[in-house]
């Protein structure tokens, strides 16, 4: 596993020097790719142009990456601050009051009544824990989809990719074609889904780097 940090670290190194010889900075790359990137994250929820949620979606997303990707370094990633980002997203701060089945997983989503627990567990066990930045990561993915505390993923990943943002790492958008092989890690238990989605990862980077050169941007 250690080997698959050092090859994400210098990948994710590899691409923030690619981007910055074809743009003025960081922020002028992601300003180029920002619809594009939300349209690729609505639609990794299945949420297309003609979902009656789209225009609150993609109007919510851009506002997260106007206020919170561009200058991410002073956000405190926790449980109110993943409240505040459903709500910019969906309308919604509180956690669902309903248990559900998800057509793509094939684990059991926490029951609705242990939520707020395990949403407080996870926040600490993030702040104690001796991980490095990917590790918690991973934790922080593995189980907000375990509990899955809202009714869509949107805002787990993007939380998700704010906390990538604050420590230097590109966010993370999956190709569609890892999406079957994503949904299925979390089945696993934690130390096997670590080390199969941090190799996932490397996928997906090496796709980017492929598309550098082009001007696909899987981004």
């Amino acid at each position: 596993m250690i080997n698959e940090l050092v090859e994400i670290d210098s990948k994710n190194e590899e691409i923030l020097k690619l981007i910055l010889s074809k743009f003025k900075n960081f922020d002028d790359f992601f300003i180029n790719i920002k619809e594009h990137f939300i349209k690729e994250e609505l639609l990794y929820d299945n949420i297309n142009e003609n979902d009656p949620n789209y225009d609150i979606c993609f109007n919510g997303l851009i506002k997260v990456v106007d206020d919170y990707f561009f200058n991410p370094y002073n956000t405190e990633v926790d449980k109110d601050f993943l409240s505040h980002i459903n709500n910019l997203i969906m309308g919604e701060e509180n956690f669902r009051t309903k248990n559900i089945i998800h057509r793509h997983f094939l684990h059991e989503i926490s029951d609705h009544k242990k939520i707020n627990s395990e949403i407080d567990e996870l926040f600490v066990s993030l702040k104690n824990n001796n991980f490095t930045t990917l590790e918690n990561y991973t934790f922080l993915i593995y189980h907000l989809f375990k509990t899955y505390p809202y009714f869509n993923g949107l805002s787990i990943r993007t939380i998700g990719n704010i906390y990538l943002l604050k420590n230097d790492y590109l966010p993370l958008v999956l190709s569609s074609k890892f999406k079957s092989e994503y949904y299925y890690m979390f089945q696993y238990d934690f130390p096997r889904f670590k080390k199969s989605f941090l190799k996932l990862i490397l996928k997906n980077l090496d796709l980017i780097l492929k598309s550098l050169g082009t001007t696909e941007w899987i981004i």
